[in-house]
This record gives C-alpha cells, sequence and structure tokens, in this order.
C-alpha cells in the first residue's frame, strides 16, 4: 500500500513539472532512503491461470434476457429468458430458463424484476427447490422500478439455479429483465 501512494505521490510532482527525475530514479531513491521494494519489483499474487485466463480453467458464463413483448403473470412460473449475449458452455437453457451446473465451483448469479403497477410482485431466485433471494415489490400507479439483485452460491454438478415469478406480474419488453451468472472459482 505504501508504494502505491509513494506513485502517486510521485505523479503529482512529475505533473506539476517540479521534479526532473525520472521514475527509474525516484523508485531507487524510494528503495535506498526507505528500504521498501520499488513497485515494479512487488510480488502479486498468482492464482493457478487455466488455459483461457480464468481461474482453474473453466470459462463458465451466461447472460440472458427476455425479448417477449408478453407479460410474465402468474404464480410459480419459471421466466424464460430467451435472447442470449453470450452462454460460454450452453449450461443455461433459453427454452426452460434453467441453467444447470456442469462445473463445480462457487458461482455469482445476478437477476432483475420490472413489477406491473399495483400488483405486490415476488421474484425468486431458485437453487434446486429452495429459495435462495427474493425481489419483492409493491408499486403504486404511474410509477415504475427496476430492481436487481445478486447472490454468490456454492453448485456441485448438475445442481440447477433459474428465476421464478412467486407471485404478480412483470413487465417484458426488449430485454427488460434479465438473468446472468458465472464462475468465480471451479
Amino acid at each position: 500500500m505504501r508504494n502505491l501512494l509513494y506513485l502517486i505521490l510521485f505523479y503529482c510532482i512529475y505533473q506539476s513539472s517540479t521534479l526532473d527525475n525520472d521514475l527509474e530514479y525516484f523508485l531507487e531513491t524510494l528503495d535506498e532512503e526507505m528500504d521498501v521494494k520499488p513497485l515494479h519489483q512487488a510480488q502479486m499474487p498468482n492464482p493457478k491461470m487455466g488455459n483461457d485466463n480464468t481461474c482453474g480453467g473453466n470459462n463458465v458464463s451466461f447472460d440472458a434476457e427476455r425479448t417477449s413483448y408478453k407479460h410474465v403473470i402468474g404464480t410459480n412460473v419459471t421466466i424464460i429468458f430467451d435472447k442470449l449475449n453470450l452462454n460460454t458452455t450452453k449450461d443455461y437453457n433459453p427454452t426452460t430458463g434453467i441453467f444447470i451446473c456442469q462445473v463445480p465451483g462457487i458461482y455469482f448469479f445476478s437477476f432483475s424484476s420490472l413489477p406491473k403497477r399495483g400488483v405486490p410482485t415476488d421474484v425468486v431466485l431458485m437453487k434446486n427447490e429452495t429459495k435462495i433471494s427474493n425481489i419483492h415489490s409493491v408499486l403504486s400507479a404511474g410509477t415504475s422500478q427496476l430492481a436487481v439483485k445478486n447472490a454468490i452460491l456454492k453448485l456441485e454438478k448438475f445442481e440447477s439455479v433459474w428465476v421464478r415469478l412467486e407471485r404478480g406480474g412483470l413487465w417484458s419488453r426488449d430485454g427488460s429483465i434479465s438473468f446472468q451468472g458465472f464462475l468465480i472459482y471451479g
């Protein structure tokens, strides 16, 4: 942290043109006078990287939107996000709306809700048959509000994750609601 502060200080001084020395001289001086490692010699953590530059070597990710002009209405309805912007391993099925884990690990998920006005609405992130996270909304006439919620989950092979409308109604038009997920570490 101290090296970063020194680098910022140097940059400020250098930009004001009051110091004619170069960066290498400054870092050597810091090393001699302060007994600290120059920033360019600092040891950075080196996680195990895969061939595709992701931790563990697995690039599992998807980004899906609902493009249908038909609003989602009902109780305990799986929301189908039919437009895929990204689906690297095809673990998300745009026909069923369900992500099925093929690579065990820690995952990040995000989902959104744009509820109909005046209708109590609950949108739930499901893992297998368990509710994980909920967006609850009750909007009055003349208002609208997009809500987004995130979750980090540990998944085993063949566990499933999806978004369910538990009650109420959602506006659906041109990708106004979405569902994303990616492997953090496998």
